[in-house]
């Protein structure tokens, strides 16, 4: 889940390796960790469907593909990686930006805001951060200039992004149980963006004043890991309600795969952050801990089967 520029590595002169960048680059591997992220938020919070789950995938790619494409076109872009296949693939990024940006819209149609107006709060929080807007440098400028505030609107986004939007109008007891997959999800993404800000050292000016440039990178760490405890105890608390059944009969005493696996995923989480550093090669960013939105989803959907 990036938040800023890639760090740089050394391309590899295999062409199917190299075309695997466009994956990576155009933010559809993120896209898909986003989707998985909202089907297994629809398992435990507030329902989704179909639309609701390509809908996250298609405001991911727009989204962020946006934000690239302004950062790609700064007189003096991050000399990363990424900056430079997206401006190497300027055109074919704004039709993709365009059509997934359209094919959002049109989802998310219909669709429910779980929060109702504090919603709007947070979308305008997301338009301010992406504006292009430029000092007389032709330097980019927005919320993400604002020291520390970075990642909280990132985390905000995301969380929106993944149990914001429900395909039934919200009601009753369901409001409490929504309100806490939210804490959930922000403190996860939380830990997340903190994880990326520490990649992006090595590009951040000293005024932007990150989190990982406030407290250094093991301060980070700590604080990172500490946003994934909330996940972490209710899991714990859901794995240890369920061993015994609700009825005595229905079925032995016993551990919920369910829950069992998506908790492992999340201490697995929990250990990547942990090696987390600036020196680490762009796969670990890119690949790997974009990847791990995709895991505990597909932990908790491989449980559910076992």
């Amino acid at each position: 889940m990036e938040t800023g520029a890639s760090p740089a590595y050394h391309r590899s002169n295999v062409p199917w390796v190299r075309r695997l960048d466009a994956l990576w680059f155009s933010h559809v591997w993120l896209a898909l960790g986003a989707s998985a992220q909202r089907w297994w938020l629809g398992e435990v919070g507030p329902s989704t469907d179909w639309a609701g789950i390509v809908g996250s995938a298609a405001a991911v790619i727009a989204g962020y593909g946006y934000l690239r494409i302004v950062r790609a076109s700064e007189p003096d872009p991050i000399p990363s990686d990424h900056i430079r296949w997206v401006r190497g693939h300027r055109g074919a990024m704004m039709v993709l930006v365009g059509l997934s940006a359209a094919s959002a819209a049109i989802l998310f149609w219909g669709q429910h805001l779980v929060f109702g107006k504090w919603s709007w709060l947070v979308l305008a929080l997301c338009v301010v951060y992406l504006l292009p807007l430029r000092n007389a440098t032709g330097s980019s400028l927005g919320l993400r200039e604002v020291p520390g505030i970075k990642v909280i609107v990132v985390a905000l986004a995301w969380t929106f992004i993944t149990s914001g939007i429900t395909d039934r109008e919200p009601w009753g007891y369901h409001m409490e149980m929504n309100a806490w997959m939210a804490v959930l999800q922000f403190g996860f993404f939380l830990a997340m963006a903190i994880a990326f800000d520490i990649g992006d050292l090595r590009y951040d000016r000293p005024g932007l004043r990150t989190v990982p440039q406030l407290l250094g990178s093991r301060g980070a760490k700590v604080l990172a890991l500490l946003f994934l405890l909330p996940w972490v105890g209710f899991l714990l608390m859901m794995l240890l309600l369920s061993y015994h059944p609700i009825e005595p009969g229905w079925r032995k005493p016993g551990w919920d795969m369910g829950l069992l696996l998506p908790l492992m995923g999340i201490a697995i989480i929990g250990v990547v952050i942990a090696r987390t550093n600036p020196q680490r090669p762009h796969w670990y960013f890119a690949v790997l801990l974009d990847g791990l939105l995709l895991l505990v989803p597909l932990l908790a959907w491989l449980g559910g089967r076992l």
